[in-house]
């Protein structure tokens, strides 16, 4: 009876927000707080049994219904198309009661990526358990969605391999077909993803990237601490972008110098990530220094962002108290509310921490205190 777990990170963007649309480099990272899935075959039982509590989704399906639906020789395949296939997995997916579209978009993939990978991969339909739960907060710009497709196409993929007694190795051959899968998935929740989330929220550790390009991962980065603040000021992605290509049509001989600078500090933040990777142990002083110059790349960052009224006085807030305490912040994502990130030192103490955090708290705002750069998906017996 096959039983396993598996997790996948959530994804915070360090540098690169909107002057990635353009072309430039983008800058992404791991983060520690994880999706995680538990599975579980059920024999004896004649149902799948679905529980996703971050959504208030718990839902049981017969087998049969699905084998008649997904397998009759007059149903749609995966090979049709995205378009096709997905259109046909909603019409079975509006068969089951959704109270709202969360549940409704968290079926879809679910049954998009169980017969999409069983009809590659060949996996043979039977009752299981499957519990997705998540540490990420839904919809905030952290990766939740990637987080939760690669655990979902991990499961399953696992699964299909268990059935013909393979390993599932996830060496970099495998986990280029579970970021592929898992970037199919995520056009669902998101239309046209650029692939970013689906690949951290693979290969974890931290990545660069520029549109159209192979994102690199940089293997053996060191991780890094920070306070993920949550301003609870709700965003609208789509608006921000418009505002800012707006801004860059109406001034462009004063937007287009800032992106060249935005794509400067990306450029300049992962050589000093990799001079981090690469200092030996005890060497305080040079590591001091290195963190100090991504600070400072941060302060600037955020001040174009800010420029470009792509932040939010909450935003501005957070960083200003950063600064009291000696460290560096910036918004990440979309901006005009959602996230900020607060880099922390390797030396900062954890009495600086909690006072930060408390003074933070004490504003309306939630903190987490997290790591940069970490796993990515896992396969946990």
């Amino acid at each position: 009876m096959a039983e396993f777990k598996v997790s996948a990170p959530g994804k915070v963007i360090l540098f690169g927000e909107h002057s990635v649309v353009y072309g430039k480099t983008a800058v992404a990272a791991s983060l520690a707080l994880r999706t995680n899935l538990d599975f579980k075959e059920t024999p004896g039982k004649n149902t799948i049994e679905i529980s996703m509590p971050k959504i208030n989704l718990h839902r049981e399906i017969a087998v049969q219904e699905i084998i008649d639906y997904f397998f009759s020789e007059s149903s749609i395949k995966l090979s049709s198309g995205h378009d096709e296939f997905y259109k046909y997995v909603q019409k079975f997916v509006e068969q089951i009661n959704c109270e709202t579209p969360s549940q409704r978009q968290g079926l879809e993939a679910l049954f998009y990526l169980l017969i999409g990978i069983s009809h590659k991969e060949t996996i043979t339909i039977s009752a299981f358990y499957l519990n997705l739960d998540t540490e990420l907060s839904i919809g905030s710009g952290l990766g939740s969605s990637a987080s939760f497709a690669v655990c979902l196409v991990t499961c399953f993929y696992h699964w299909s391999r268990l059935q013909k007694n393979l390993q599932t190795s996830l060496d970099d051959s495998q986990l280029r077909e579970i970021s592929s899968y898992a970037l199919e998935c995520e056009r669902i929740m998101h239309g046209t993803p650029s692939g970013i989330d689906n690949t951290i929220c693979t290969f974890g550790s931290i990545i660069e990237f520029r549109k159209g390009e192979c994102l690199i991962p940089i293997s053996g980065a060191k991780v890094m601490r920070v306070l993920v603040v949550d301003t609870r000021v709700a965003r609208n992605t789509k608006t921000l972008v418009e505002s800012f290509a707006q801004l860059k049509t109406k001034y462009p001989k004063v937007i287009n110098p800032l992106l060249e600078s935005m794509d400067g500090i990306a450029k300049e933040a992962l050589t000093i990530i990799r001079r981090i990777q690469e200092l030996p142990e005890a060497h305080d002083e040079l590591l001091l220094e290195a963190y100090n110059e991504l600070m400072t790349l941060i302060k600037i960052n955020q001040g174009f962002l800010s420029t470009c009224n792509l932040s939010h006085p909450s935003l501005d807030a957070i960083c200003a108290e950063a600064k009291n305490y000696g460290l560096a912040g910036k918004l990440t994502g979309a901006g005009g509310g959602g996230y900020a990130y607060i880099l922390l030192l390797p030396s900062t103490p954890n009495e600086i921490i909690e006072n930060l955090s408390q003074k933070l708290t004490a504003s309306g705002y939630t903190v987490t205190l997290t790591n940069l750069g970490g796993s990515g998906i896992e396969i946990h017996k």
